[in-house]
């Protein structure tokens, strides 16, 4: 796949992504975080059987599909109900500058199970970051509602970044639309306990909520998820997660012009903060990978 090829699917993961964010608080006007995540992820699992049949992939072996099934269940399910949850009191632009730490948690994952070798340069990026996201916090704490939001968040992206970790040994091995679908299709079999919610709720649900998640099945969900894993199996993760840091710039961007959402001059500063300190501590980490695959 040519670097052409690769930069467009980076931009727009990234814009996908992006809007995403303000999908969710258009889409939770009319649905549950439950109900949500699941009309969401049923819609992104037609998609996926229709691409995945479409195509001649090569078979995955039953306890393959079985791992990728439950890692769906944590990268996608739980990933989504928290963000949901989080975002009923939390703005999408804030919500994205939480989210945009996940490759800090990476970091902190392949350093702790994975024995990546951190330096100081790490460790200052991760100081920096921690203080960005105090900052960040405490600016926004003003009620309890939004405390509890911005848990939600953090914790969805702990699971998103797990699943990241994760992910990259099935993209060695298999077609990134296969891992795709069986991930997708595990995290949509966990959220169906929402059923009987979204049964009720999608009859009285305003028409631009239900449009909102329709968009977010179909494109954040199963075309930025394919192209995603595209990217990953082209470059290393630590390379393409750089430009991730690119979504909380858009989808602040997207939230004022959609949904008039301005946040705080402190947020805006401790989030900024926040993402310098990750692409120190990542940048790093990425170059010290490349060396250490030369030697």
């Amino acid at each position: 796949m040519t670097s052409i090829k690769i930069n467009a699917m980076l931009a727009l993961t990234v814009f996908l992504w992006s809007s995403a964010f303000v999908g969710i608080r258009i889409g939770l006007t009319g649905y549950s975080p439950g109900s949500l995540a699941l009309f969401r992820f049923l819609v992104a699992s037609v998609c996926m059987m229709l691409v995945y049949h479409r195509h001649s992939y090569q078979k995955i072996p039953l306890f393959a599909r079985l791992q990728l099934i439950l890692l769906g269940m944590v990268g996608i399910s739980v990933y989504h109900i928290a963000l949901n949850y989080g975002e009923l009191t939390v703005s999408a632009g804030v919500a994205s500058f939480i989210i945009g730490l996940m490759p800090v948690i990476t970091l902190l994952i392949s350093i702790l199970f994975l024995k990546e070798r951190p330096n100081l340069t790490i460790y200052v990026g991760l100081i920096i970051s921690l203080i960005g996201l105090m900052v960040m916090v405490i600016a926004e704490n003003t009620h309890s509602s939004i405390t509890q939001g911005t848990l939600f968040i953090f914790i969805a992206a702990c699971s998103g970044s797990i699943f990241a970790v994760a992910l990259k040994s099935f993209l060695r091995l298999y077609n990134p639309v296969a891992v795709t679908s069986w991930t997708l299709w595990g995290g949509m079999f966990l959220l169906l306990i929402f059923s009987r919610s979204l049964g009720r709720e999608i009859l009285t649900a305003p028409i631009p909520a239900t449009l909102a998640v329709i968009y977010m099945g179909i494109f954040p969900a199963a075309v930025a998820y394919i192209a995603w894993s595209y990217v990953l199996r082209a470059i290393p993760a630590s390379k393409a997660s750089i430009s991730l840091y690119a979504i909380p710039v858009v989808s602040t961007i997207l939230g004022y012009l959609i949904l008039q959402e301005i946040p705080t001059f402190p947020t805006l500063i401790g989030g900024l903060v926040a993402l310098i300190g990750a692409l120190i501590a990542t940048s790093r980490s990425e170059h010290t990978e490349s060396k250490d695959k030369t030697q």
